[in-house]
């Protein structure tokens, strides 16, 4: 297999890697002109010279996926100084090691009017889009994407492990009448964003269900975005989806998110409290 073969097979599976060249050689050494690819699970395809020099350079594009930055890696063939990698050519090489990310991926639990708007714009950003529903009519709706991955099952306790959750991904709660079960089912587990479509009074509800009746911590309820998305106003679905994937954009692109905070119920009965002494005093 040649590596844009393995180049194109990574892309089609999204899957995180890290491409390797070598763009500067002085001396005497293994390779003057070559490349290779290091996968985010640690495969290894081709060949810059072997030895140490590779070694060295596929712990550092290991390094440079988990990072996430592209990055340039000097070796000298020499045992000692800068750079040195123990062996006694004498030539040095600089070799690039460009890191390519897999496409944010997005889970839409729940495929209503809001999260397709959702899935149409995402993908225009070139995210890999997961419709789940537990009504196979809405996975079937003409405006839902073709390219969307679609998920269905009796329910979502059904459907939650067949996603794929990690780390990296993206999750939007928008369903008909099954927020509980899906937020339930995926409130555990470690997706980078978690969004609820919600009012801030069902915010504050669920926030309590969470709390009071499953017992979790303050520390995993706060991860919850709800309400989701940008404040900008937004009244209609395709005005909704915007400040939705306002918020992702802006957390892909390494800009901190804040989850907006509901009040706890003692907080929320002082300002009841004071709000109505304010309109009768």
């Amino acid at each position: 297999m040649t590596i844009f073969s393995t180049l194109s097979r990574l892309e089609a599976e999204n899957r995180s890697f890290a491409l390797l060249q070598i763009v500067e050689s002085r001396g005497s050494t293994p390779r003057h002109s070559a490349c290779m690819v290091v996968t985010e699970g640690g495969e290894v395809h081709g060949t810059i010279g072997g030895g140490m020099l590779e070694r060295l350079a596929i712990e550092r594009a290991r390094a440079a996926v988990v990072e996430g930055a592209s990055c340039l890696f000097h070796g000298r063939l020499a045992r000692q100084g800068e750079n040195a990698v123990g062996s006694d050519c004498g030539g040095a090489v600089t070799v690039h090691i460009a890191v390519y990310p897999r496409r944010p991926e997005l889970f839409l639990l729940g495929a209503g009017h809001v999260n397709r708007e959702v899935a149409r714009a995402a993908q225009a950003l070139d995210f890999q889009v997961t419709v789940a529903d537990t009504w196979q009519a809405n996975l079937e709706h003409p405006e839902l994407p073709t390219a969307c991955r679609r998920v269905s099952g009796k329910d979502y306790a059904a459907i939650v492990p067949q996603l794929g959750l990690d780390e990296q991904s993206y999750v939007v709660i928008a369903t008909n009448h099954e927020d509980r079960e899906a937020l339930t089912g995926v409130i555990g587990l470690p997706v980078r964003y978690l969004g609820l479509l919600a009012s801030r009074r069902k915010a504050h509800h669920f926030r309590n269900v969470l709390r009071k009746e499953l017992g979790m911590a303050e520390q995993e309820i706060a991860r919850l975005h709800a309400p989701l998305g940008l404040d900008i106003h937004a009244e209609t679905p395709a005005e909704i989806a915007i400040s939705i994937l306002g918020e992702l954009v802006s957390l892909y692109r390494g800009h901190r998110v804040t989850p907006q905070v509901t009040p706890t119920d003692g907080e929320a009965q002082a300002a009841a409290c004071q709000q109505e002494i304010a309109v009768t005093g």
